[in-house]
Protein backbone atom coordinates (compact mmCIF):
# COMPACT_ATOMS: atom_id res chain seq x y z
CA UNK A 1 0.00 0.00 0.00
CA UNK A 2 1.35 3.30 -0.94
CA UNK A 3 2.12 5.98 1.21
CA UNK A 4 0.34 9.76 0.88
CA UNK A 5 2.58 11.67 -1.04
CA UNK A 6 2.86 15.26 0.27
CA UNK A 7 1.65 17.01 -2.78
CA UNK A 8 -1.53 14.71 -3.15
CA UNK A 9 -2.64 15.16 0.42
CA UNK A 10 -6.13 17.16 1.11
CA UNK A 11 -5.93 20.09 2.78
CA UNK A 12 -9.11 19.48 4.47
CA UNK A 13 -7.43 16.59 6.53
CA UNK A 14 -4.99 19.47 7.20
CA UNK A 15 -7.24 21.55 8.63
CA UNK A 16 -9.12 19.07 10.29
CA UNK A 17 -6.10 18.04 12.35
CA UNK A 18 -5.39 21.63 13.10
CA UNK A 19 -1.70 20.84 11.03
CA UNK A 20 0.12 22.86 8.44
CA UNK A 21 0.04 20.74 5.34
CA UNK A 22 4.23 19.69 5.96
CA UNK A 23 3.18 18.61 9.56
CA UNK A 24 0.03 16.62 8.71
CA UNK A 25 2.30 14.69 6.00
CA UNK A 26 4.29 13.77 8.56
CA UNK A 27 1.94 13.02 10.91
CA UNK A 28 -0.02 10.70 8.77
CA UNK A 29 2.65 9.04 7.07
CA UNK A 30 3.87 7.87 10.67
CA UNK A 31 0.27 6.97 11.89
CA UNK A 32 -0.56 4.92 8.94
CA UNK A 33 2.64 3.55 7.61
CA UNK A 34 1.13 -0.05 8.98
CA UNK A 35 -1.69 -0.11 7.48
CA UNK A 36 -3.40 -2.35 9.85
CA UNK A 37 -4.88 0.83 11.72
CA UNK A 38 -7.12 1.68 8.45
CA UNK A 39 -10.80 1.04 8.53
CA UNK A 40 -13.24 1.37 5.49
CA UNK A 41 -16.44 0.84 6.02
CA UNK A 42 -18.48 -2.18 4.59
CA UNK A 43 -22.22 -3.64 4.29
CA UNK A 44 -22.36 -7.46 5.54
CA UNK A 45 -25.87 -8.64 4.94
CA UNK A 46 -26.97 -5.08 5.50
CA UNK A 47 -24.91 -4.79 8.62
CA UNK A 48 -22.61 -1.99 8.41
CA UNK A 49 -18.87 -2.97 9.68
CA UNK A 50 -15.29 -1.22 10.03
CA UNK A 51 -12.55 -3.67 8.10
CA UNK A 52 -9.03 -3.65 7.98
CA UNK A 53 -7.34 -2.44 4.37
CA UNK A 54 -4.66 -4.60 5.12
CA UNK A 55 -5.73 -8.17 6.98
CA UNK A 56 -9.37 -7.85 6.06
CA UNK A 57 -10.56 -8.57 9.71
CA UNK A 58 -13.24 -6.71 11.52
CA UNK A 59 -12.73 -4.10 13.93
CA UNK A 60 -14.33 -5.11 17.40
CA UNK A 61 -17.50 -3.88 17.88
CA UNK A 62 -17.56 -0.55 20.02
CA UNK A 63 -13.58 0.33 18.52
CA UNK A 64 -15.27 2.67 16.09
CA UNK A 65 -18.72 4.40 16.27
CA UNK A 66 -21.81 4.05 14.11
CA UNK A 67 -22.22 7.38 13.37
CA UNK A 68 -18.24 7.39 12.32
CA UNK A 69 -19.22 4.49 10.06
CA UNK A 70 -22.03 6.19 8.50
CA UNK A 71 -20.42 9.41 7.73
CA UNK A 72 -17.37 8.07 6.37
CA UNK A 73 -19.71 5.78 4.09
CA UNK A 74 -21.59 8.79 2.80
CA UNK A 75 -18.36 10.62 2.15
CA UNK A 76 -16.31 8.01 0.71
CA UNK A 77 -13.82 7.62 3.55
CA UNK A 78 -11.55 5.79 5.36
CA UNK A 79 -10.54 5.70 9.09
CA UNK A 80 -7.76 5.57 10.85
CA UNK A 81 -6.95 4.37 14.49
CA UNK A 82 -4.21 5.77 16.29
CA UNK A 83 -2.64 3.93 19.18
CA UNK A 84 -4.72 6.37 21.78
CA UNK A 85 -7.85 4.56 19.94
CA UNK A 86 -8.45 8.61 18.02
CA UNK A 87 -10.32 7.87 14.66
CA UNK A 88 -9.67 9.95 12.06
CA UNK A 89 -11.61 10.24 9.01
CA UNK A 90 -9.53 10.36 5.59
CA UNK A 91 -10.61 10.83 2.19
CA UNK A 92 -9.94 7.26 0.49
CA UNK A 93 -8.62 9.00 -2.33
CA UNK A 94 -6.10 10.73 -0.73
CA UNK A 95 -4.52 7.31 0.82
CA UNK A 96 -4.71 5.63 -2.64
CA UNK A 97 -6.99 3.28 -0.95
CA UNK A 98 -9.77 1.67 -3.20
CA UNK A 99 -13.04 1.12 -0.99
CA UNK A 100 -14.79 -2.37 -1.46
CA UNK A 101 -17.76 -2.28 -4.17
CA UNK A 102 -20.78 -2.29 -2.50
CA UNK A 103 -23.71 -4.37 -3.69
CA UNK A 104 -26.26 -2.04 -4.83
CA UNK A 105 -28.97 -2.19 -2.49
CA UNK A 106 -32.00 -4.67 -2.78
CA UNK A 107 -35.44 -2.77 -3.72
CA UNK A 108 -38.09 -2.95 -0.84
CA UNK A 109 -40.79 -5.04 -1.55
CA UNK A 110 -43.01 -2.72 0.85
CA UNK A 111 -42.47 0.03 -1.98
CA UNK A 112 -43.15 -1.76 -4.61
CA UNK A 113 -46.42 -3.29 -2.70
CA UNK A 114 -47.17 0.81 -2.06
CA UNK A 115 -46.80 1.22 -5.71
CA UNK A 116 -49.38 -1.85 -6.78
CA UNK A 117 -52.00 -1.17 -8.40
CA UNK A 118 -55.01 -2.58 -5.13
CA UNK A 119 -57.29 -4.22 -8.35
CA UNK A 120 -53.87 -6.81 -8.68
CA UNK A 121 -54.11 -7.19 -4.98
CA UNK A 122 -57.16 -8.26 -4.77
CA UNK A 123 -57.42 -10.11 -8.22
CA UNK A 124 -54.31 -11.84 -6.64
CA UNK A 125 -56.75 -12.44 -3.33
CA UNK A 126 -59.49 -14.28 -5.20
CA UNK A 127 -57.23 -16.71 -7.05
CA UNK A 128 -56.02 -17.84 -3.42
CA UNK A 129 -59.49 -17.98 -2.24
CA UNK A 130 -60.41 -20.24 -5.65
CA UNK A 131 -57.12 -22.14 -4.36
CA UNK A 132 -58.93 -22.90 -1.20
CA UNK A 133 -62.49 -23.67 -2.91
CA UNK A 134 -61.18 -26.05 -4.84
CA UNK A 135 -59.07 -27.92 -2.11
CA UNK A 136 -55.65 -27.26 -3.68
CA UNK A 137 -54.79 -25.37 -0.37
CA UNK A 138 -55.72 -25.49 2.70
CA UNK A 139 -56.06 -22.45 4.79
CA UNK A 140 -55.56 -18.41 3.48
CA UNK A 141 -55.11 -15.47 6.13
CA UNK A 142 -55.89 -12.08 4.28
CA UNK A 143 -54.96 -9.38 6.22
CA UNK A 144 -54.68 -5.78 5.97
CA UNK A 145 -57.37 -2.19 5.73
CA UNK A 146 -60.78 -2.31 6.99
CA UNK A 147 -63.35 -1.31 4.67
CA UNK A 148 -61.44 -2.32 1.63
CA UNK A 149 -64.11 -5.44 0.59
CA UNK A 150 -61.85 -8.16 1.65
CA UNK A 151 -65.19 -10.24 3.40
CA UNK A 152 -67.31 -9.51 0.41
CA UNK A 153 -64.89 -10.82 -2.16
CA UNK A 154 -64.11 -14.02 -0.56
CA UNK A 155 -67.70 -14.91 0.06
CA UNK A 156 -68.64 -13.52 -3.44
CA UNK A 157 -65.65 -15.46 -5.02
CA UNK A 158 -66.77 -18.89 -3.27
CA UNK A 159 -70.57 -18.61 -4.19
CA UNK A 160 -69.93 -17.52 -7.79
CA UNK A 161 -68.06 -21.27 -7.94
CA UNK A 162 -70.86 -22.96 -6.79
CA UNK A 163 -70.54 -23.22 -3.21
CA UNK A 164 -73.29 -22.43 -0.81
CA UNK A 165 -73.18 -20.47 2.35
CA UNK A 166 -73.97 -23.06 5.66
CA UNK A 167 -73.82 -26.30 3.23
CA UNK A 168 -70.60 -25.48 1.63
CA UNK A 169 -68.54 -22.78 4.11
CA UNK A 170 -69.85 -20.59 6.83
CA UNK A 171 -69.09 -17.69 8.36
CA UNK A 172 -68.37 -16.70 11.84
CA UNK A 173 -67.74 -13.33 13.08
CA UNK A 174 -66.65 -11.83 15.89
CA UNK A 175 -64.74 -12.71 19.44
CA UNK A 176 -63.71 -16.34 19.86
CA UNK A 177 -62.64 -18.43 22.72
CA UNK A 178 -60.37 -21.33 22.72
CA UNK A 179 -63.39 -23.65 23.31
CA UNK A 180 -65.50 -21.62 21.45
CA UNK A 181 -62.98 -22.06 18.03
CA UNK A 182 -62.15 -25.86 18.91
CA UNK A 183 -66.10 -26.42 18.73
CA UNK A 184 -66.62 -24.37 15.73
CA UNK A 185 -64.01 -26.57 13.84
CA UNK A 186 -65.42 -29.91 15.18
CA UNK A 187 -68.87 -28.91 14.01
CA UNK A 188 -68.04 -28.05 10.21
CA UNK A 189 -64.87 -30.15 10.26
CA UNK A 190 -65.65 -30.37 6.25
CA UNK A 191 -66.80 -27.15 5.61
CA UNK A 192 -64.43 -24.02 4.37
CA UNK A 193 -65.12 -22.31 7.82
CA UNK A 194 -64.47 -18.11 7.37
CA UNK A 195 -63.13 -16.74 10.47
CA UNK A 196 -63.83 -12.88 10.19
CA UNK A 197 -62.48 -10.21 12.58
CA UNK A 198 -61.86 -13.04 15.31
CA UNK A 199 -58.96 -11.22 16.39
CA UNK A 200 -59.67 -11.93 20.00
CA UNK A 201 -57.96 -15.69 19.30
CA UNK A 202 -54.62 -13.88 19.27
CA UNK A 203 -54.82 -13.06 22.92
CA UNK A 204 -55.27 -16.94 24.05
CA UNK A 205 -52.30 -18.77 23.23
CA UNK A 206 -54.36 -21.75 23.71
CA UNK A 207 -56.71 -20.37 21.06
CA UNK A 208 -53.37 -19.49 18.81
CA UNK A 209 -52.31 -22.94 18.95
CA UNK A 210 -55.86 -24.43 18.00
CA UNK A 211 -55.57 -22.50 14.95
CA UNK A 212 -52.01 -23.24 14.03
CA UNK A 213 -53.41 -26.76 13.76
CA UNK A 214 -56.51 -25.86 11.53
CA UNK A 215 -54.18 -23.87 9.37
CA UNK A 216 -51.66 -26.07 8.35
CA UNK A 217 -51.22 -27.14 5.21
CA UNK A 218 -52.09 -30.70 5.46
CA UNK A 219 -55.04 -32.62 4.40
CA UNK A 220 -56.02 -33.97 7.27
CA UNK A 221 -54.90 -32.13 10.82
CA UNK A 222 -55.64 -33.38 14.32
CA UNK A 223 -56.95 -30.94 16.30
CA UNK A 224 -57.01 -31.62 20.30
CA UNK A 225 -58.56 -30.18 23.34
CA UNK A 226 -57.70 -31.54 27.01
CA UNK A 227 -59.49 -29.68 29.86
CA UNK A 228 -60.62 -31.64 32.57
CA UNK A 229 -64.29 -29.86 31.92
CA UNK A 230 -65.92 -31.73 28.82
CA UNK A 231 -66.65 -29.36 26.12
CA UNK A 232 -69.93 -29.55 24.05
CA UNK A 233 -71.44 -29.04 20.72
CA UNK A 234 -74.81 -26.37 20.46
CA UNK A 235 -77.38 -29.45 20.82
CA UNK A 236 -75.53 -30.24 24.36
CA UNK A 237 -73.62 -33.82 22.44
CA UNK A 238 -70.09 -34.13 23.90
CA UNK A 239 -67.14 -32.91 21.90
CA UNK A 240 -64.38 -35.48 21.64
CA UNK A 241 -60.88 -34.51 22.92
CA UNK A 242 -59.50 -35.31 19.41
CA UNK A 243 -60.73 -35.01 16.13
CA UNK A 244 -58.88 -34.96 12.62
CA UNK A 245 -60.00 -31.36 10.83
CA UNK A 246 -60.43 -31.80 7.19
CA UNK A 247 -61.66 -28.67 6.20
CA UNK A 248 -60.76 -25.30 5.17
CA UNK A 249 -60.17 -21.88 7.36
CA UNK A 250 -60.03 -18.78 5.60
CA UNK A 251 -58.95 -16.21 8.29
CA UNK A 252 -59.76 -12.21 7.64
CA UNK A 253 -58.74 -9.99 9.87
CA UNK A 254 -57.45 -5.83 10.05
CA UNK A 255 -54.45 -6.89 11.89
CA UNK A 256 -51.01 -5.96 10.73
CA UNK A 257 -49.26 -8.98 8.59
CA UNK A 258 -46.03 -8.03 10.83
CA UNK A 259 -47.59 -8.62 13.89
CA UNK A 260 -49.43 -12.27 13.25
CA UNK A 261 -47.79 -15.11 14.77
CA UNK A 262 -45.02 -16.08 12.89
CA UNK A 263 -46.32 -20.09 12.63
CA UNK A 264 -49.55 -19.13 11.67
CA UNK A 265 -47.80 -17.22 8.37
CA UNK A 266 -45.58 -19.85 7.83
CA UNK A 267 -48.60 -22.65 8.05
CA UNK A 268 -50.97 -21.06 5.73
CA UNK A 269 -51.12 -18.90 2.25
CA UNK A 270 -50.93 -15.28 3.57
CA UNK A 271 -52.24 -12.07 1.77
CA UNK A 272 -51.99 -8.26 2.20
CA UNK A 273 -54.19 -5.66 1.56
CA UNK A 274 -53.04 -2.70 3.59
CA UNK A 275 -53.61 0.49 1.23
CA UNK A 276 -52.08 3.61 1.21
CA UNK A 277 -54.64 6.40 0.75
CA UNK A 278 -53.85 6.91 -2.70
CA UNK A 279 -54.55 3.06 -3.64
CA UNK A 280 -57.69 3.44 -1.26
CA UNK A 281 -59.06 6.50 -3.04
CA UNK A 282 -58.09 4.20 -6.80
CA UNK A 283 -60.14 1.12 -4.94
CA UNK A 284 -63.25 3.43 -4.50
CA UNK A 285 -62.53 4.59 -8.38
CA UNK A 286 -62.52 0.85 -9.45
CA UNK A 287 -65.70 -0.38 -7.71
CA UNK A 288 -67.64 2.68 -7.84
CA UNK A 289 -70.01 1.99 -10.18
CA UNK A 290 -70.69 -1.32 -8.29
CA UNK A 291 -71.21 -0.17 -5.44
CA UNK A 292 -74.89 1.79 -4.74
CA UNK A 293 -76.55 0.72 -7.70
CA UNK A 294 -79.58 2.80 -6.31
CA UNK A 295 -77.56 6.03 -6.14
CA UNK A 296 -76.26 8.11 -9.42
CA UNK A 297 -72.91 7.97 -10.66
CA UNK A 298 -72.58 11.48 -10.52
CA UNK A 299 -73.02 11.48 -6.96
CA UNK A 300 -70.74 8.76 -6.13
CA UNK A 301 -68.28 10.87 -8.23
CA UNK A 302 -69.01 13.65 -6.29
CA UNK A 303 -68.41 12.29 -3.02
CA UNK A 304 -65.35 10.91 -3.80
CA UNK A 305 -64.23 14.57 -4.79
CA UNK A 306 -65.56 15.57 -1.67
CA UNK A 307 -63.50 12.87 0.52
CA UNK A 308 -60.39 13.77 -1.35
CA UNK A 309 -60.90 17.35 -0.21
CA UNK A 310 -61.07 16.34 3.44
CA UNK A 311 -58.25 14.45 3.17
CA UNK A 312 -56.27 16.97 1.82
CA UNK A 313 -57.08 19.55 4.39
CA UNK A 314 -57.38 17.12 7.91
CA UNK A 315 -56.38 14.50 9.33
CA UNK A 316 -57.68 11.56 10.74
CA UNK A 317 -60.48 10.90 7.60
CA UNK A 318 -61.46 7.86 7.54
CA UNK A 319 -60.53 6.24 3.93
CA UNK A 320 -62.38 3.31 3.28
CA UNK A 321 -65.31 1.35 1.20
CA UNK A 322 -67.25 1.98 4.39
CA UNK A 323 -66.97 5.57 4.69
CA UNK A 324 -67.53 6.08 0.88
CA UNK A 325 -70.93 4.71 1.15
CA UNK A 326 -71.92 7.37 3.50
CA UNK A 327 -70.59 10.25 1.34
CA UNK A 328 -71.89 8.87 -1.53
CA UNK A 329 -75.58 8.10 0.83
CA UNK A 330 -75.19 11.95 1.69
CA UNK A 331 -74.36 13.77 -1.69
CA UNK A 332 -77.71 11.51 -3.31
CA UNK A 333 -79.66 13.84 -1.45
CA UNK A 334 -78.23 17.30 -2.70
CA UNK A 335 -77.32 18.61 0.79
CA UNK A 336 -76.36 22.26 -0.14
CA UNK A 337 -73.84 21.38 2.64
CA UNK A 338 -72.84 18.03 2.06
CA UNK A 339 -69.03 18.67 2.69
CA UNK A 340 -69.68 19.01 5.84
CA UNK A 341 -71.94 16.25 6.63
CA UNK A 342 -69.37 14.07 5.44
CA UNK A 343 -67.03 15.14 7.61
CA UNK A 344 -69.01 14.61 10.55
CA UNK A 345 -69.26 11.24 9.40
CA UNK A 346 -65.70 9.91 8.45
CA UNK A 347 -63.44 12.69 10.73
CA UNK A 348 -62.64 10.87 13.40
CA UNK A 349 -62.99 12.85 16.70
CA UNK A 350 -60.27 13.86 18.28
Amino acid sequence: MALISQQTFSKKVAKRLGLTDYFAYIYINKKIRDMRNVFEPVRVKGKLLAKNVQTGKFAVKGMIRDVQLRTAERNREVLVLSATGRVTRVAAEDMNVTLTPQPEPKMSFMQVREEQDPQVMFTNIERLTKMVGKGIQPSLVITGSAGTGKTHLVKQTLTDMGLEEAKDFVHFKGRATAAGLFITLYENEDKIIVLDDCDSVFKDDDAVNILKGALDSYDARKISYISTKTLKDAYGGEVPRHFEFTGKIIFISNISQAKLDAAIRSRSFVADVELTTEQMFMRMEQLMSKMESRIPGAAKAKALELMKELAAEFDGVEINLRSFIKAARICAMGFDNAKMMIAEQIIAPE
